[in-house]
């Protein structure tokens, strides 16, 4: 049997956000067993719904670019194992050179304009794109240019956790450049000359594509109607953003927590099958597949999500600079409280599934467990490692050690509000007081929705899809975020 029909995900060329070069691997399509599925996916009346086109051109390399044109016209490189989602916007080609020198001309300005003038609406049609005039000049140079802006393209796709061949996070790959510095063990200068790499690359590809855009220009004889200047706005590979890729180290700290990476291998380490240990000797992610999100430390232990933070900080950056990174990540993610933990603290309790959530376009791969508004119990668990005992097993291990906890401070509190006498100390006791009193009363409510579906001992099929997976654990009970 064909190895491929054994597989059942394969990329699929789905147009995307504004790119050029390399990028948007988005989307998959089921095409197991030659495209059974798709192909007998028919109507009750037996008429077939979907169609399957020219599948010959599957699996090839290709060049392929957007239906939708409402900026720049753009144009993206696709590698061998991709399937096509359409048959018009698409080129392929036997000669390598050939398909790469078409790349490079309808990456240019020329492109443009003359996609333009043929067709002035935002939709791109075949037809226009075969009404292109092609001039075949000077081959050898716009290829090895485009050969560059494919490469540039990828390394910049290849630094965020969406690619398929991320393997670490870039600030931790600068902690050994850092060292050669003399500044060691700092995430803001980890920050700082990946910002320089992120700007190096910006300018280079920028500067290849001025060269293209020269090269047909002159070409074409453009001169005076086009410059071969590219705007800053229509650099697709992207500038270092502190904000977003602090966010982004904390994603990466999560998933290290959780088991999908591993400070000692490359790119995942565990996506389903069977779980090798032995890939995690740096750190230990968490044995139970959860990482709580409590506005306070109730526990003291790895159970923590700072304690975990700071356990990650030092085993990346060192012990020396642990609380001068949680300073420095604080001070990023720009939410206000009375310190710095507290500040993450409550970036995790109340942005993080959110952002998650914006990045893996509501599929996401962390689940987060809420109880509800009040945030009484709320904690993050990796899709790729459920099992059908994890919900009995939050209960035991999480949900009624934290409830002892909430009713042991507040035991607490009532004694110290009952004795305080300075009016703005016993204001403050009575408002955590009051908070604690609602996350009790609706972790108290929690609780039996948890036991109901731990009960169920629901099996997930990850082939199935997030969405389908996560209806099955709400189970008409909402005990996890809700996805939109």
């Amino acid at each position: 049997m064909n190895q491929l029909n054994l597989k059942k995900w394969f990329p699929c060329n789905k147009g995307g956000a504004y790119r050029k070069w390399f990028g948007n691997y988005d989307y998959v399509i089921n095409w197991k067993n030659d495209g059974h599925e798709i192909k007998n996916f028919n109507w009750p009346n037996g008429k077939q719904r979907s169609v399957v086109r020219n599948p010959s051109y599957y699996f090839r390399e290709a060049i392929t670019w957007p239906k939708i044109t409402s900026g720049q016209f753009s144009v993206l490189y696709r590698e061998n194992g991709s399937i096509p989602e359409t048959a018009g916007n698409e080129a392929f080609s036997t000669d390598k050179n050939q398909l790469l020198y078409i790349l490079a001309f309808l990456g240019t300005k020329v492109t443009n304009k003359i996609m333009r003038t043929l067709n002035p609406t935002i939709n791109s049609q075949v037809g226009d794109f075969n009404n292109v005039p092609v001039l075949l000049s000077n081959g050898l140079k716009p290829i090895r240019i485009v050969k560059e802006l494919i490469n540039i393209a990828k390394d910049d796709w290849d630094c965020f956790e969406i690619s398929w061949d991320f393997t670490s996070h870039p600030l931790l790959t600068h902690i050994a450049d850092d060292k050669r510095n003399e500044v060691s063990g700092k995430l803001k200068n980890a920050f700082s000359l990946w910002q320089n790499e992120a700007q190096d690359r910006f300018d280079q590809l920028k500067s290849n594509e001025e060269e293209l855009n020269r090269i047909f220009i002159d070409l074409y004889g453009l001169n005076d109607e086009l410059t071969p200047e590219v705007a800053d706005k229509d650099v697709s590979v992207r500038l270092a953003d502190e904000e977003r890729d602090i966010k982004s180290f904390l994603s990466y700290f999560v998933g290290v927590v959780l088991g999908r990476y591993s400070l000692d291998v490359e790119g995942v380490a565990f996506a389903g099958g069977e779980w090798d240990s032995s890939k995690y000797r740096s750190f230990v992610p968490s044995e139970d597949n959860l990482l709580m999100l409590n506005d306070a430390d109730y526990f003291g232990d790895s159970r923590d999500i700072i304690y975990r933070l700071k356990e990650f900080l030092t085993a990346t950056f060192g012990s020396e600079t642990v609380d001068e990174n949680i300073t420095y990540i604080a001070s990023v993610i720009g939410k206000k409280a009375d310190s710095d933990e507290a500040a993450i603290r409550r970036y995790f309790v109340e942005d993080f599934f959110k952002d998650h959530k914006k990045i893996y376009q509501k599929r996401p791969i962390y689940w987060e467990y809420s109880s509800g508004k009040n945030n009484g119990f709320k904690a993050l668990m990796y899709l790729h490692r459920y099992d059908s005992d994890e919900l009995a097993m939050i209960r035991t291990n999480y949900l009624h050690p934290l409830q002892g906890k909430y009713e042991l401070r507040i035991d607490q509190l009532t004694q110290l509000a009952s004795n305080e006498t300075v009016a703005s100390q016993k204001k403050r006791d009575e408002k955590e007081l009051k908070h604690l009193n609602q996350q009790l009363a609706e972790i108290i409510k929690y609780d039996p929705l948890i036991q109901h579906i731990a009960n169920q001992k629901i099996e997930l099929d990850l082939d199935d899809g997030v969405v389908v997976n996560y209806d099955k654990l709400q189970d008409g009970s909402t005990i996890l975020s809700k996805l939109k």
